[in-house]
């Protein structure tokens, strides 16, 4: 995580400015490559210095809250050089626009701009030349190891059965599923509405769900609401829904609806028209299953990237 509350942010900053004025000095006696660019190993022509590894422990520890000593860093430098190098043998490679995107993308996440994200890293000591080889890295060899994925491994319903017993799950529950028929009903609020209409609309949406005591009756008491909308009927598999979400809906007594939700749209509450429990695959048995294909996938992933190590041209300095 990026963004550390202010306060982290500050001893960020007086660290920079601590750094850069004891280096002051040496840098004008000592060119930077020289100072502090000791070259430690080759990875297909292409070197990592000591400068590199000071930086990948800086970022592990700011991003991933993970604490590296210089051989782990190292280690997964040269894995990320191999994994660029192995992608692009096979013609999987990630533009610089792309990168840009994915970069700002990040940044949106923790509510800044690009620009923002580079000053933040900076502010830790962290180039974001770094950060975005690490992206590059990480999309690339995703990239060539699903391609790989989809003809060498599969996950059978044995094995999800023999895992969910493991678990003391039930497998004869992991065939069913809660189906769900619902309907979504609005009352909208426009973004720029002062918080006196809102607090209106939400107490609107308070004595229509307290009234609400079925769905054929209480969609067309909301129908006549002034600027509400009722959405067509749908059905929904619990199998297709979060675990918070499941227990909700599975709170919520049929003809009744969910608590309002202030959203973008205004005032949103849900119905539930039916509930009833069909054949198909549970969300125990889709966890389960995704479990396993991660589980796959990431030995592969190891296996790929070992057989990489072993053809690659790596020399130590």
């Amino acid at each position: 995580m990026l963004l550390m509350g202010r306060t982290k942010d500050a001893s960020l900053r007086i660290a920079s400015l601590l750094l850069a004025c004891a280096l002051a000095v040496p840098a004008l006696v000592f060119p930077h490559s020289a100072f502090a660019q000791q070259i430690l190993v080759m990875v297909q022509g292409s070197p990592i210095t000591s400068f590199d590894v000071s930086q990948r422990i800086k970022l592990a520890q700011l991003t991933e809250r993970r604490a590296l000593n210089s051989k782990q860093a190292l280690d997964e430098l040269v894995d990320e050089r191999l994994k660029v190098f192995t992608a692009e043998r096979y013609g999987i490679t990630m533009d610089t626009a792309d990168l840009n995107k994915m970069y700002a993308s990040m940044g949106a996440r923790t509510g800044r701009t690009p620009e923002q994200l580079t000053q933040g890293l900076a502010q830790a000591g962290i180039e974001a030349r770094l950060l975005k080889d690490k992206m590059r890295a990480d999309n690339v060899w995703n990239n060539y190891v699903r391609g790989r994925f989809s003809s060498t491994t599969t996950v059978r319903d044995g094995d999800i059965f023999a895992a969910l017993g493991a678990k003391g799950e039930d497998a004869t529950k992991a065939q069913r599923t809660t189906e769900y028929t619902i309907r979504q009903i609005v009352l909208v609020v426009s973004r720029t509405a002062p918080p006196a209409t809102r607090s209106q609309r939400m107490a609107e949406a308070g004595a229509l769900r307290k009234n609400f005591t079925d769905c054929e009756a209480g969609t067309a008491t909301a129908r006549a609401m002034r600027e509400t909308v009722v959405r067509d009927p749908v059905i929904r598999t619990s199998a297709d829904m979060s675990a918070p979400l499941r227990k909700l809906m599975d709170e919520t007594p049929i003809g009744q609806m969910t608590p309002p939700e202030v959203t973008q749209a205004g005032i949103e509450m849900v119905a539930i028209c039916n509930r009833r429990e069909v054949v198909g695959e549970s969300a125990q048995k889709r966890e389960i299953r995704n479990e396993l294909q991660t589980k796959q996938f990431d030995d592969l992933s190891r296996r790929l990237l070992s057989e990489a190590r072993k053809s690659a041209m790596i020399v130590y300095r």
